[in-house]
């Protein structure tokens, strides 16, 4: 007799029932008293994560990491949250998934902060001076 594995029935509001302490999924925890809940999903290699990570570090916004390449199994997770798409980072705040893959303007925006505008961008490194 084989043992069977039961299908995982992955559903939109599940982001926000995962609890780190009970389960296969682990999370990076940095969420402080009275702040909302931020989910980052991510992949340690992945630029966008990085990016996104360090704007919450500067703007000191308490968050929590998945990450995809340990965590395998949230994949399920962030596909159901992205119609299919594995792409990260995907943000969820308070279990509402509220971005996938966003600029700094975008995350300026979903956290009520004000972003100085970058030094010229991706065009600024060339200018000459």
């Amino acid at each position: 007799m084989t043992e069977q594995t039961p299908e995982l029935d992955v559903q939109i509001g599940d982001a926000c029932e995962i609890d780190p302490a009970a389960g296969p999924i682990a999370a990076t925890d940095n969420i402080g008293e009275g702040d909302r809940d931020v989910l980052l999903y991510v992949n340690s290699w992945c630029g966008d994560c990085r990016r996104a990570i360090n704007f919450l570090d500067e703007f000191e916004i308490p968050y929590r990491t998945i990450d995809l390449d340990d965590q395998p199994e949230a994949a399920e997770i962030v596909m159901a949250l992205n119609r299919g798409s594995r792409s990260v980072p995907t943000i969820v705040v308070d279990g509402e998934h509220v971005a996938t893959e966003p600029s700094r303007a975008e995350l300026a925006g979903i956290f009520g902060v004000e972003d100085a505008p970058s030094a010229g961008g991706v065009l600024g490194r060339f200018r000459r001076g």
